[in-house]
């Protein structure tokens, strides 16, 4: 463990030497943001690789199907690629600034597009949290998105989550304190299959913000839900 329900693995470690690796054999300007390793990092001169070796690590561990592995390339403070891989179902998510989103899967190939839903009623969200510690204010969220009528759901894996809003599988992903690697490339997926989300800008390289990623229709209401 790295501290309460705080989990890491071999598997994230090898994980993240694998990429880091083959990242580096063909891209030897850019720096690297792992998360096992953030605590190192040194910025470059060019863009910025951001990964998350196993997103949902403790889903993992427990077996549970839903996790996967979040690549993100950021240049000049804007993310240019996003890559998630579910392992699980072999399907891979991938978008390029400007080209769609899409997913590989099964032998196709399919362009990716948020959910049509227009109304916060009815609509399916995840409230996404992590459990180190107490946040006194997803009770008032909850409270709010219970009056609203939101079906919530939280599966314990943020990148693969925005995959899902872009797929219009999920209307929204709610998280008030995530991590690049766990953000920028299911931002960029989401931002290619139509959706909207609200800026994502932490405080540095390791630091946290707020994520709110959503279908079109439900985006403005659902902000200002969360925001209170």
């Amino acid at each position: 463990t790295k501290g309460v329900s705080d989990y890491v693995t071999r598997a994230d470690r090898d994980v993240e030497n694998l990429i880091r690796r083959e990242l580096a054999a063909r891209f030897a300007q850019d720096a690297f943001l792992g998360e096992e390793t953030a605590a190192a990092f040194v910025p470059g001169a060019a863009g910025t690789w951001v990964v998350d070796p196993i997103d949902g690590t403790h889903n993992f561990l427990r077996g549970m199907p839903y996790w996967n592995v979040a690549i993100g390339y950021v240049e000049n403070g804007r993310t240019e690629v996003g890559v998630v891989y579910d392992p699980c179902s072999d399907a891979l998510y991938h978008a390029q600034r400007g080209q769609g989103a899409w997913c590989d899967s099964g032998g196709r190939e399919v362009r990716l597009a948020t959910a049509a839903t227009r109304e916060l009623a009815g609509s399916y969200v995840v409230l996404g949290h992590h459990d180190r510690s107490f946040e006194a204010r997803y009770f008032g969220i909850r409270q709010r998105m219970m009056e609203a009528g939101i079906a919530m759901r939280n599966f314990g894996s943020a990148a693969l989550q925005l995959a899902h809003v872009a797929s219009g599988r999920l209307d929204a992903f709610v998280e008030l304190e995530l991590s690049a690697w766990d953000a920028v490339a299911g931002l960029l997926l989401v931002e290619e299959a139509g959706g909207r989300h609200a800026p994502f800008a932490p405080a540095g390289p390791t630091a946290k913000a707020m994520c709110i990623a959503a279908a079109p229709g439900v985006s403005a209401a659902l902000t200002a839900l969360v925001l209170g």
